[in-house]
């Protein structure tokens, strides 16, 4: 397998929901939910089918509340600085502000069914309705109230507001087209927790913390019956479970749901509970009486799975064949949990069609499982591991594409299902087999749980989620060892065959169990121990890992250790102890082509220790924080590390380091070539885990930070970019030289600066320029170095901005705006200066300032300019100055000189003479000597 050029960020799961804010579906196909963000609310737009993020409104100030109608074209924020703001869902700024007249923040706003009244109310304990539309405007203040508001919502057909605050047992009815306070609905003990209406009998219900549901008349708001979160089914919901014998007396149903996180169906006619819907987080008491066990008190998550809002909205059908219009849309229940578990039902027949996750805890352990390992699972920060039935990477449909846009349409998803049960504290550790069926979990609560993974086609038992059509696989619990270990469980492996389960402790015991599949009739004989290291290591276990050939393990630990473990008669012998790390190791690794042990630990160094003598045998230098994760890639060609400050390295390790090798050390570091490493950024804190795609072809990573990162390898689609680019190249630089021969020089400039090339174009330039020096030097007679007029060259220029014009007037501006970008690089150097000097010319001649003034960066190309063309003029005066003086020492030269027809004739000298000049040179060479 060749090794990866580069990975590229292709997609990110990040908490898009909070419970404490409400969930607005639309018509439009979309979900409106909050979140907290950086201290301020940021409102995520999610797709209804795939949840996955579509837009996000975030605005300067910090945002407290808001709302969106039921078509999803207008949104409404309330903002810390007491502004008021309306959004049109496709435009990112906002369309109007007004002051919300409120003292202090606004905590809840409502918006009735037609979209006309807007109420706000605020810890103040102040309701103002607001009129929206033709002639909007502040309508009238309604006070009552004794505590801040917390409940607002307005009557479907009536004009009426039902609005209640912390320091009411009551809820008041105000007239949304005066103002006046119409009547108050008083029977409650405690704080009215939500309400919902029943337009077709003319009822609405409320409810409370005091476990008591009221049902009062529309019409006159007296009490009616006395029978946390309710809501009204349609007539002839829940036929399949209650037959149709029960609703031949027109019965009203209602549904609640409160802190066990199952729902309850409501005879309103009689005040009994006549069916429980039981969820996927269901922690309702198992005895008769209902009364809590000892062990029931201990496993239930108070509040954490509770159910804090339902409602039930419609759902346009999207298909075409749908004629009858009363038929083109289908009702949805939905359930928030506190938990910021959000469920789809339908409330015909009480069927789980959808859910998703609002955000997920720090990701400590991230493994692929299936049989294609297509499912990616993970353990957060609760005893709940998540799934996530069609990731990006890992989809059945094929790979994504992305192209840089993190919200483009691709094949997966971050659909996510959750599986509840098994353990009753914070899950640390998982792991899969190698045929990806059989899943392994530690947790804090001592305990080791064992999973089989059934797919849809395989699903023959019953399960919780059976009834969910969108969820093809399922977990079943085989089995779960209570008290497995002593101490909190930190790492689970399986060997490469699934005969075993290695599990370690914090205390440092390390632990062998015999692992039987095929005995799924008897589950407690599936897992069995074997057999208990004490003292294996002096400090916490982090991390396990079986050799290729099963024979081997090695287990990491905070004593700064690795120690290997040989497999024999059923039990672990140690075999040899890796020393070197500085901190505590945190991971370790096999790899499956060489006797090589891969770690990582907590000083920043990924090491590789050689098997047969144990000895280190190449250091990578290069995280400034404790590295988490390290795993092979690439035929163990490459190495993939993680650290505490989000950051992820990529190391090439397939040639042995040049550096440090006359000191006989082995140490890489990133400075070196051929083993450089590329870093990548995903998370905003630590990466806990990390798990390659079984072909490689992408990783995910979590951390601290609640977010899933999938990174994708483009190595092929480099590859094919530089290829292609050589390609256009080679054909650009042949069509260049052919217009270059044929003397085609405005086709060749306008090729050159469209293609960008600012060497090519300059050379074009300079052969213009040379064929302008020859012929005016022919037609003067002088040799000179620069032409006075470069008629080729300006005419070619000319030529250039007419052909870009008849093509396109904005191409034809920027090819010229690019070809003074060009000019501004060549008037840098003195070589280039002149022929920046002629486009320079050429283009302020050509164009009127205020046209060029218009252009982009025209005042900034000008200061840089003009230094060094003042540079250049200043070096053509001393030229000039030079010139002169040469010119003026000519003529003196001229002046001086001995006209040459007096040296025609030789003169002539006598014998005497001759001697004498003779004696006296050689009187003086005597003299010399």
């Amino acid at each position: 397998m060749d090794t990866k050029l580069k990975f590229k960020l292709a997609d990110k799961f990040q908490p898009c929901f909070n419970s404490q804010y409400p969930i607005f579906p639309t018509e439009s196909g979309n979900i409106y939910c909050g979140r907290d963000v950086d201290d301020s609310l940021c409102i995520n737009v999610l797709d209804e089918n795939s949840f996955a993020l579509v837009n996000r409104i975030q605005d300067d100030e910090l945002i407290t509340s808001f709302v969106v109608d039921e078509a999803g074209s207008e949104i409404f924020i309330a903002t810390k600085n007491l502004l008021l703001k309306r959004f049109d869902s496709s435009a990112p700024r906002p369309t109007k502000v007004w002051m919300s007249c409120h003292q202090r923040i606004v905590q809840k706003m409502a918006l009735n069914k037609f979209s006309t009244r807007l109420a706000t109310g605020s810890g103040d304990m102040v309701v103002r309705l607001w009129h929206i539309g033709p002639k909007e405007g502040f309508s009238t203040s309604c006070r009552l109230h004794q505590g801040m508001i917390t409940l607002l919502k307005f009557h479907p057909t009536l004009p009426y507001l039902f609005s209640s605050s912390v320091g009411d047992h009551f809820v008041a009815v105000w007239d949304t087209e005066t103002g006046k306070h119409v009547s108050s609905l008083e029977g409650h003990q405690s704080i009215v927790t939500s309400l919902d209406f029943n337009v077709a009998k003319k009822e609405l219900v409320t409810c409370g913390r005091d476990k008591v549901l009221i049902v009062w008349s529309s019409v006159d708001f007296t009490k009616q019956k006395s029978l946390e979160a309710c809501v009204f089914l349609p007539v002839g919901a829940l036929t399949n479970h209650l037959g149709h014998k029960f609703f031949e007396s027109n019965t009203s149903l209602l549904l609640t749901g409160g802190q066990w996180g199952c729902l309850r169906c409501w005879d309103v006619d009689t005040g009994h509970c006549v069916l429980e819907i039981k969820g996927p987080l269901d922690r309702t008491p198992q005895s008769d009486s209902g009364s809590l066990t000892t062990l029931d008190r201990h496993s239930i998550d108070y509040g954490l799975h509770s159910i804090s809002h339902l409602n039930v909205y419609n759902v346009k059908d999207n298909n075409d064949n749908v004629l009858d219009e009363s038929k083109n849309s289908f009702l949805r229940l939905i359930l928030v949990r506190q938990s910021n578990h959000v469920e789809f039902y339908d409330p015909m027949v009480g069927k789980l069609t959808a859910e998703f996750l609002g955000d997920i805890g720090q990701v400590d352990q991230l493994c692929i499982a299936g049989k294609n390992h297509n499912y990616l699972i993970l353990a957060d920060a609760s005893p709940h591991m998540k799934i996530f039935l069609n990731p990006y990477g890992l989809s059945s449909k094929g790979k994504n594409t992305i192209e840089g846009n993190l919200n483009s349409k691709t094949n997966g998803s971050w659909k996510c299902h959750l599986i509840p049960g098994g353990h009753i504290d914070v899950i640390m550790d998982l792991t899969v087999s190698t045929c990806g069926q059989w899943i392994a979990s530690g947790s804090k609560d001592q305990s080791i749980c064992l999973w089989h993974l059934i797919e849809s086609e395989d699903s023959t038992s019953s399960s919780l989620h059976k009834s969910s059509k969108n969820v093809p696989v399922k977990l079943d619990l085989i089995t779960q060892i209570h008290k497995a270990h002593a101490a909190h469980i930190s790492s689970v492996c399986f060997d490469r065959l699934t005969t075993h389960l290695i599990s370690s402790s914090e205390d440092g015991i390390l632990k062998v169990w015999n692992v039987q599949c095929n005995n799924l009739d008897k589950p407690d004989t599936v897992l069995s121990e074997l057999n208990t290291i004490h003292g294996a290591h002096c400090g916490v276990i982090n991390s396990i890992d079986v050799s290729v050939d099963n024979r081997l393990v090695a287990t990491a630990s905070r004593d700064k250790t690795v120690k290997i473990w040989e497999f024999k008669k059923q039990s672990l012998h140690c075999q040899g102890v890796l020393q070197g790390h500085r901190r505590g190791v945190w991971s370790v690794c096999f790899s499956r082509f060489e006797k090589i042990v891969l770690t990582a630990s907590g000083d920043g160094d990924v090491r590789l220790w050689n098997l047969k003598d144990f000895s280190c045998i190449r250091t990578l230098e290069g995280h400034d924080q404790p590295v988490y994760k390290a795993v092979f890639l690439s035929h163990d060609k490459q190495i993939l590390s993680c650290d505490q400050k989000g950051l992820i390295r990529l190391w090439n390790i397939s040639k042995p380091p040049k550096n440090n090798q006359e000191k006989g050390e082995n140490i890489v570091k990133p400075s070196s070539e051929e083993n450089s490493s590329l870093v990548y950024e995903a998370h905003d804190g630590r990466i806990w885990s990390l798990a390659i795609c079984p072909d490689e072809s992408g990783f995910f990573t979590g951390g601290e930070d609640e977010t899933l990162c999938y990174f994708e390898d483009i190595t092929e689609i480099l590859l094919n970019e530089t290829s292609q680019q050589q390609e256009e190249y080679i054909q650009t630089q042949q069509e260049l030289d052919n217009l270059v021969h044929k003397q085609m020089y405005a086709d060749a400039v306008h090729l050159a600066v469209k293609l960008d090339q600012p060497k090519r174009t300059l050379d074009i330039l300079q052969e213009l320029l040379t064929q302008d020096l020859v012929k005016e030097t022919c037609k003067n007679n002088q040799n000179m170095k620069y032409p006075t007029q470069a008629g080729n060259l300006l005419s070619v220029l000319d030529d250039f901005v007419k052909k870009s014009h008849n093509e396109n007037l904005n191409d034809s501006l920027s090819l010229s705006q690019r070809l003074l970008s060009y000019a501004i690089n060549w008037n840098t150097r003195t070589r280039t200066s002149m022929i920046s000097q002629f486009v320079l010319n050429w283009i302020l001649t050509r164009w009127t300032p205020e046209e060029l003034i218009e252009w982009p960066n025209f005042n900034q190309a000008i200061q840089y300019l003009l230094p060094y063309t003042t540079r250049h003029y200043q070096r053509i005066c001393r030229l000039e100055e030079q010139l002169a003086i040469l010119n003026y020492i000519s003529e003196v030269t001229d002046e001086h000189l001995i006209p040459t027809d007096t040296f025609d004739e030789p003169m002539e000298l006598d014998n005497h003479q001759n001697n004498v000049s003779f004696n006296s040179t050689q009187d003086v060479n005597t003299s010399i000597s």
